[in-house]
């Protein structure tokens, strides 16, 4: 069983290896690091201020409103391309391939929990 300091530490290693580009969602960084979706939400609202949040969405490439300013701004820096009157990226163009985003993480980083 992980203990909450090893599921903070694999949802951190996996996001900060998200490409460069592309979004992963909530479900995906989930499935990677063996928890729920709803628990990456929670580590990334505390815990991830200092990670690229912006490429962790919805399954709808969606984040809270409060964020798509800032988000917006990293996603056209990035080439992320966004639904100019809706809350969200247009992740079907842009969801990050997983034998990419993998290979972009330590040899010893335990996938699926």
């Amino acid at each position: 069983m992980l203990t909450m300091d090893d599921l903070v530490s694999r949802v951190r290693t996996a996001v900060s290896a998200i490409p460069t580009g592309t979004i992963a969602t909530y479900g995906d960084v989930a499935e990677l690091v063996g928890c729920h979706a709803r628990q990456v939400g929670r580590i990334m609202a505390a815990e991830g201020a200092d990670l690229p949040w912006w490429r962790v969405t919805n399954v709808r490439g969606e984040l809270p409103a409060h964020l798509l300013p800032a988000a917006r701004a990293r996603w056209d820096d990035e080439g992320i391309p966004f639904v100019p009157d809706a809350p969200g990226a247009r992740i079907a163009s842009c969801r990050a391939d997983p034998s990419a985003w993998v290979a972009r993480l330590p040899r010893e980083f335990p996938t699926g929990g």
